[in-house]
C-alpha cells in the first residue's frame, strides 16, 4: 500500500465513510507528507510525518498548542492527531498561500495576525532555541557527522548576539511563521501548522519570512514596528535569522546522513550548504547595523 492509498484508508475509517479521494499533494517542507483529500464533499487535509520527523517534533506539546491557539480563531480546524505517529487531519483551507503571491502586499493582514498572537494570553512552553540546537546537532553527531571548526565559532558567535538580547521579553510564538504555512481566504489569514509553536521574541516569528528571501523579513519587520527599525530591532532580525539558519544546516545534515536525498531526490548537502552561508553571511553582518 502507498502513502495514497494508506491516506484514502484512514480518512475513510476516522470519518466512517467509504468516498476519500485524493485531490492532490501540498507542496512545501523538509519533513512531512500532506495531501488534500475529499469525502462527502468536503476537504481536508492529512498529513503523514517523513522518516524521523519525531525527532524534530513533540505530537503532545503540538495538540496542546493547537488547543491554545483555536481560542483565537486564526488556525483550520484540526479533526484529528495521534500523537504517537504524528498523522494528522484537518479542514482544509481554500485560499492563496503567501509563499505563491506578492507576500508583501499582504503585509499589513499578516501584521495583524501577529499581534493577535504575540499579544494573547496564551502560554507556550519556552521555545529553547539553543536547547533544540543542541538536540539537532546530537542528532548530527550520532550519525557519525563532525561538525567543522568555521559551524563552532559561527554558534560561539551566535550565543554572544543571543546574550546582548537576553532581556527582550517573550511572548507566545508560531516559531515557523513561513509564507508555506499562511493562507489568505477571503479577507481572512490563517496561520497553520502549530507544531513548533513556543515562547519567544517575537521577532523570531518575522525572521521566519526570510524563507521567501531575506528582504520579505525586512519588509515586515518595518510593516511590524511602524516605523524604520532601529538598530536593535535589525539586530534581532539577523541574529534570530542566522540562528533559524543553523537550525536547517542541521536539520539537513541529518537528513542526508539518514539516506533522504537519496529517498527523497534532493540533495540534502547542498541545501545545508545553502542554509550554513546565509546563516555567515547574516551573522558578518550583525556589527555594523
Amino acid at each position: 500500500m502507498n502513502v495514497e492509498e494508506y491516506i484514502v484508508a484512514r480518512v475513510n475509517a476516522l470519518m466512517h465513510t467509504e468516498d476519500a479521494a485524493i485531490v492532490k499533494r501540498l507542496e512545501g517542507g523538509m519533513s512531512n507528507y500532506t495531501y488534500v483529500v475529499e469525502t462527502r464533499g468536503k476537504k481536508y487535509t492529512y498529513r503523514v510525518p517523513g522518516k524521523f520527523a519525531e525527532k524534530f517534533v513533540d505530537r503532545v506539546e503540538e495538540w496542546d498548542n493547537i488547543q491554545e491557539i483555536n481560542r483565537l480563531g486564526l488556525n483550520n480546524a484540526t479533526s484529528y492527531v495521534e500523537v504517537i505517529s504524528g498523522e494528522k487531519l484537518a479542514e482544509y483551507v481554500e485560499g492563496t498561500i503567501l509563499s505563491e503571491t506578492d507576500i508583501e502586499s499582504y503585509n499589513e493582514m499578516s501584521v495583524a495576525a501577529l499581534k493577535k498572537i504575540h499579544g494573547s494570553d496564551m502560554r507556550f512552553r519556552d521555545y529553547n532555541a539553543f536547547g533544540r540546537l543542541s538536540d539537532y546537532e546530537r542528532y548530527c553527531r550520532e550519525m557519525g557527522f563532525t561538525h567543522p571548526k568555521e559551524y563552532h565559532e559561527l554558534r560561539e558567535q551566535l550565543e554572544r548576539m543571543r546574550d546582548a538580547h537576553a532581556d527582550v521579553p517573550m511572548v507566545p510564538c508560531h516559531c515557523d511563521y513561513q509564507p508555506t504555512n499562511l493562507v489568505v481566504s477571503g479577507d481572512k489569514l490563517y496561520v497553520l501548522d502549530w507544531e513548533f509553536a513556543g515562547m519567544n521574541d517575537p521577532i523570531y516569528d518575522i525572521a521566519c519570512y526570510g524563507n521567501a528571501g531575506f528582504d520579505k523579513a525586512l519588509s515586515l519587520l518595518e510593516a511590524y514596528v511602524g516605523h524604520k527599525p532601529t538598530s536593535e530591532e535589525l539586530k534581532r532580525l539577523y541574529f534570530h535569522r542566522s540562528f533559524q539558519c543553523l537550525q536547517w544546516y542541521n536539520v539537513a545534515i541529518f537528513k542526508d546522513r539518514v539516506g533522504l536525498s537519496r529517498d527523497l531526490n534532493m540533495d540534502f548537502n547542498a541545501v545545508a550548504a545553502f542554509f550554513f552561508n546565509m546563516a555567515k553571511d547574516l551573522a558578518s553582518k550583525y556589527d555594523a547595523l
